[in-house]
């Protein structure tokens, strides 16, 4: 009978841990979710930030609108011709919004404080502030993705602007020139008669399909 115990008590032993087998095919399943899940989540962010860009487009449309009630006429997406010295070229026409907007005068007041959006990608500067806050950058909105937002009038639509903005795959900032948004079913500008809103979107880039403005695309 001792015999027969000590048996029975080796046979019930629990095991000492996961076969190296067993622990490769834990290492697959989990590599296996990762590579399903990670695009998925990516995605998911994109959308998130699609959707607040758009929102902000629109809310930044609609303090536009009231400018022009209030002075008559829609900002300008260049800057002015007395103002000595200039800030560079590049982002022009969001820096003219944002010293249109919040200008340090006073003599307008933005409804929403925008401070949460404001950026600057290419580091210029008015040398005193012209805005109503105490640095002297030549500020810019910025959309989900920290690149500049562009603002475009109507009188610029042709001529467009230079934008800095961070281009995903190339994994760095590029200059380009940006022109208004055309609709292909008219040929036209989108908001032939007023101004554009544009964000290059996820990929960085302007012209592309994720493009995201102030209008519905066609």
């Amino acid at each position: 009978m001792p015999g027969r115990h000590q048996t029975l008590s080796l046979a019930g032993r629990p095991r000492a841990g996961f076969t190296l087998v067993e622990i490769l095919a834990v290492i697959i399943i989990i590599a296996v979710l990762v590579a399903f899940l990670i695009p998925n989540l990516l995605a998911g962010g994109d959308a998130v930030n699609v959707s607040a860009t758009r929102t902000f487009l629109g809310q930044l449309t609609s303090e536009i609108e009231s400018y022009e009630r209030q002075e008559g006429a829609y900002p300008a997406s260049t800057f002015p011709k007395d103002m000595d010295p200039k800030p560079s070229a590049v982002n022009m026409g969001i820096e003219a919004l944002v010293i249109a907007l919040m200008p340090a005068d006073g003599s307008y007041s933005a409804a929403a404080a925008y401070d949460d959006k404001l950026c600057n990608t290419d580091g210029d500067n008015t040398k005193r502030s012209l805005t109503r806050f105490t640095s002297a950058d030549a500020f810019e909105l910025r959309d989900s993705w920290e690149n500049p937002i562009v603002y475009l009038h109507r009188r610029d639509y042709e001529k467009g602007c230079a934008y800095l903005a961070f281009v995903e795959e190339e994994s760095d900032f590029i200059e380009v020139k940006v022109t208004a948004a055309i609709n292909p079913a008219t040929g036209d500008p989108y908001r032939q008669d007023s101004f554009q809103l544009l964000s290059a979107g996820p990929d960085g880039l302007f012209g592309t399909d994720d493009d995201i403005g102030n209008f519905s695309r066609n």
